[in-house]
């Protein structure tokens, strides 16, 4: 075959994948991101692989992106199983029945596939290799536990549950899903905490009808009795393990109405445009030992510093992010005014649609980077401080010396809150407690938000801040004693931070503003407990007193070392307005 007909026959086979690929990830519900994860490389190679850049398209020769093509030939053609059967080959009849029960019920359209041994690996095939496969393309892994499961010598069961655990130590995503078969004599640490499923005698359908529920993504019944039992912690699993056993038959979940809120508020409007425009030509020059003479970013910033050192201007510092040759800004970058100008090639600016920009998941990163800096700024617009040692943390400074009072609105009645006050331990003075908060951008199924994380912290004089384990250790101690109102109340107020006087939140964006929701996000549920619903604004005031009066009493620090950004403390823009205290 010639050069030209093995290209032709290259490109019709990359094109296959690229739309086998597109519709693959769409009906599975699969991420670029995770696509990489399984091939093994970074999630921009992926992106440049299905945009058709010219580098990344198949050709004789490219090794590397060969195998990407041909990885993805074979995640596309192997569709995705909703559990993984982990079990020894003592339970096989065990397992092949629970297998037919499963692949006998349906999740939508589809009936439920399982992955099991037997069933998938042909005589000559790579054991590993199929297993790896198994074990990261299914929905779930469900342990068949039995004590054959952790005999020694059982090697592949131990690998495969360690697999699972390796890239979700604490099961946070709720993929490892234990099968209680029979009474374990032994069960390892790490799958102790784990909530299982009781398969054993007598308890079959139950548990079949449990594990259907959690296959289909469905709410599980609720009990109407429960009766305690005392809880052994020795590693044996046995009927005097479990920690409650239903007195009287479930109940299937109300059919009601309820909202489950977060501490994520929407972005419900981004600046427009995005700018960029390649560096200056007389700063490329500037920069010695590098192969394309372009400037780092703080060469940069000391450029724009020496810029207004030198026209007696106030110092400050517009957010942008270098990209490649490129300044990437939400500034106008085609106006004759900013200290922008200055350090870019004014006939090579380009002008983006935001909402374009960000489809792209490289370019998404920056406009991310871009909202944070911007984030930043607007705290300190607020009157916060940005912590030095956190990057995206932010604080209440004292008020000229002395402790620092908001007063603001919970939901309907006025309330007060110490956000800075001396830290006195022992009764001496050791430094300033004060209310913070993690406040930055992240992008989120498919939409933007930004995410409030309150917490506390301690500096020596109002600015620096203290860490060590010690500190955080009392702080840990003290945020474990929130209630979940607690934490709402939390988010609330910090959402009136954030919104810095009456009015919906607008945080200016370069030359542009975003704006933000008020109300956090959250999942309208269809089902639930009837009659459990509760007036949550009603009980925000009440929270309010009982807050004021335990923060009274209360004796608290916090915080621990992180890496930082060089622009957290930078100057916000001139002639802007400050204030101090939240309306």
């Amino acid at each position: 075959m010639s050069d030209s007909s093995e290209r032709e026959v290259l490109q019709e086979r990359y094109e296959k994948a690229v739309r086998r690929a597109e519709h693959w990830m769409n009906e599975q519900g699969r991420s670029q991101a995770w696509l990489a994860e399984q091939l093994g490389v970074e999630r921009s190679i992926v992106t440049r692989f299905l945009q058709g850049e010219p580098r990344y398209i198949p050709q004789p020769g490219r090794k590397r992106i060969m195998g990407i093509l041909e990885g993805i030939e074979r995640i596309c053609r192997e569709p995705k199983r909703d559990i993984f059967l982990s079990h020894s080959s003592k339970d096989k009849d065990f397992v092949r029945k629970l297998a037919a029960d499963i692949e006998s019920n349906r999740k939508g359209d589809r009936r439920l596939l399982t992955w099991i041994d037997e069933a998938q690996i042909r005589p000559g095939q790579s054991i590993p290799a199929l297993v790896t496969q198994g074990i990261e393309t299914s929905e779930f892994i469900g342990l068949v536990l039995t004590p054959n499961y952790f005999e020694k010598g059982s090697g592949w069961t131990d690998a495969e549950w360690h697999a699972a655990l390796h890239s979700d130590p604490d099961n946070r995503k709720a993929k490892l899903v234990p099968l209680l078969v029979d009474d374990c004599p032994y069960v390892p640490a790490l799958l102790r905490h784990l909530l299982m499923i009781d398969f054993r005698e007598g308890k079959y359908e139950h548990g079949l009808k449990q594990l259907l529920r959690i296959l289909r993504d469905e709410p599980l019944p609720r009990p109407v009795a429960v009766r305690g039992q005392l809880v052994e912690s020795n590693g044996r699993i046995d009927r005097s393990t479990l920690i409650a056993e239903l007195a009287v038959p479930e109940a299937d979940p109300d059919v009601v109405s309820e909202r489950a809120y977060c501490n994520l508020l929407p972005i419900e409007r981004l600046p427009r445009f995005v700018y960029s425009a390649p560096i200056a030509q007389r700063l490329r020059k500037a920069r010695s030992g590098s192969a394309d003479g372009m400037p780092t970013k703080s060469e940069l910033r000391g450029e724009i510093y020496r810029l207004q050192d030198e026209s007696n201007a106030k110092r400050w510092l517009p957010a942008f992010r270098v990209d490649g040759d490129n300044i990437v800004t939400f500034h106008d970058l085609e106006s004759t005014e900013g200290i922008l100008q200055e350090v870019i090639e004014p006939d090579g600016v380009e002008v983006f649609d935001t909402a374009d920009f960000i489809a792209d998941p490289i370019d998404r990163n920056l406009v991310v980077s871009l909202l944070n800096m911007s984030i930043a700024r607007h705290m300190r617009r607020c009157g916060l401080l940005a912590d030095e040692t956190r990057f995206n943390r932010f604080f209440f400074p004292p008020d000229d010396g002395k402790e620092r009072v908001i007063e603001w609105i919970p939901a309907k009645n006025k309330a007060k809150r110490t956000v800075t006050k001396p830290y006195v331990r022992n009764d001496v003075t050791t430094g300033w407690m004060h209310h913070a908060c993690y406040i930055k951008v992240i992008y989120l199924a498919s939409r933007l938000y930004i995410h409030l994380s309150p917490t506390r912290l301690i500096t020596e004089d109002g600015e620096r801040v203290r860490g060590g384990p010690d500190v955080g250790r009392i702080v840990v101690r003290w945020l474990g004693q929130e209630r979940n109102l607690h934490v709402l109340y939390n988010v609330r107020f910090w959402t009136t931070v954030l919104r810095s006087r009456p009015g919906p939140i607008s945080v200016r964006i370069g030359d542009q503003f975003m704006e933000v929701a008020k109300v956090p996000a959250f999942i309208q549920q269809g089902y639930g407990i009837a009659g459990d619903q509760r007036d949550l604004m009603g009980l925000l005031d009440r929270e309010a007193s009982m807050i004021s009066q335990m923060e009274n009493a209360e004796e608290l620090t916090e915080t621990v070392v992180d890496d930082s950004d060089e622009d957290s403390n930078v100057a916000c823009e001139p002639d802007e307005e400050t204030f101090t205290d939240v309306e």
